[in-house]
């Protein structure tokens, strides 16, 4: 049974995970140890990534930055069980909206920008993407003629976003993306999961599984192995204040990490002194 690492960020942006993760991983790669990553749900706006339009195109599915950094690392062989929900997401025009703060309010909320999205059907080994209308129709002009392009390569289908949000909620998507999970499991002796934005887990059902749990933030890193009590916590914060009870900030405001490490500045995600210390000393006792 391999043991599963969640990585999760205090940050809406930016915290650091993916880098963490990339580096944790080949560090314990390193080691000798066999391992995989799983990002259940990644986003990414394509404005800010030309360099995944350009794959995902030469692909033929969605892909995102960090999707695609595992991938030419060599952490990620089927980017669909390793990534089984993609969205892609685009700013939209400004002369299209009648004031400045409706713009601003779309701009800060994925669902209202989403316009491409792939969901991978682990049991029938099956990418289909969706394009979503509602959100296309705010774009400029350069999105259209990308999306255009990528959305016939890909063959999407119409889907409103809010309809894929009910999917993601759903037992069907939890019990898809425990599947891929599983697949993972088999040929490896670690798995890292990546959770979204400042997420503490990319869906509840996870912590049943997770044997340790590192947030990061920028330049700090801090691992705990109070797994049942932080999916406690998350369970109260949740009753409390519904969905968002789940950031980050709430579950581990109480919780007491067996470790901190410094990070520091990096200019490429690669095996450091920090991540060779987790391997060392967390990660390799709770293989043993």
């Amino acid at each position: 049974m391999a043991l599963i690492v969640l990585v999760a960020g205090l940050l809406p942006y930016d915290s650091g995970k993916t880098w963490f993760t990339t580096g944790a991983a080949l560090a314990a790669r390193e080691r000798g140890l066999r391992v995989s990553v799983f990002k259940p749900v990644a986003a990414h706006n394509l404005w800010y990534s030309p360099r995944t339009v350009k794959k995902s195109l030469e692909l033929g599915m969605l892909v995102g930055n960090d999707v695609l950094l595992y991938y030419e690392k060599g952490l990620v062989g089927d980017l669909g069980v390793s990534n089984p929900v993609a969205i892609a997401t685009v700013p939209p025009d400004p002369s299209k909206y009648s004031s400045i703060d409706s713009y601003m309010d779309d701009f800060g909320d994925v669902g209202r920008i989403a316009v491409i999205s792939r969901v991978y059907d682990c049991g029938r080994g099956q990418h289909t993407h969706y394009v979503h209308a509602e959100n296309l129709s705010k774009a400029g002009r350069w999105a259209s003629r990308v999306i255009g392009r990528m959305l016939a390569a890909f063959k999407a289908e119409q889907r409103s976003f809010a309809d894929l949000a009910g999917y993601l909620y759903s037992s069907s998507a939890v019990d898809n993306l425990d599947l891929c999970l599983k697949k993972l499991e088999r040929g490896s002796e670690v798995v890292f999961v990546e959770s979204f934005s400042d997420a503490f887990t990319p869906y509840g059902a996870l912590l049943r599984s997770v044997g340790l749990i590192v947030l990061v933030a920028p330049g700090a890193v801090y691992v705990y192995t109070d797994v049942e009590g932080l999916r406690t916590a998350a369970e109260e914060a949740v009753r409390r204040i519904g969905l968002g009870g789940y950031s980050s900030r709430y579950v581990l405001r109480l919780a007491r990490p067996v470790l901190f490490l410094e990070t520091g500045l990096s200019r490429k995600p690669a095996p450091r002194r920090a991540h060779r210390e987790f391997v060392e000393k967390v990660l390799m006792p709770n293989l043993t």
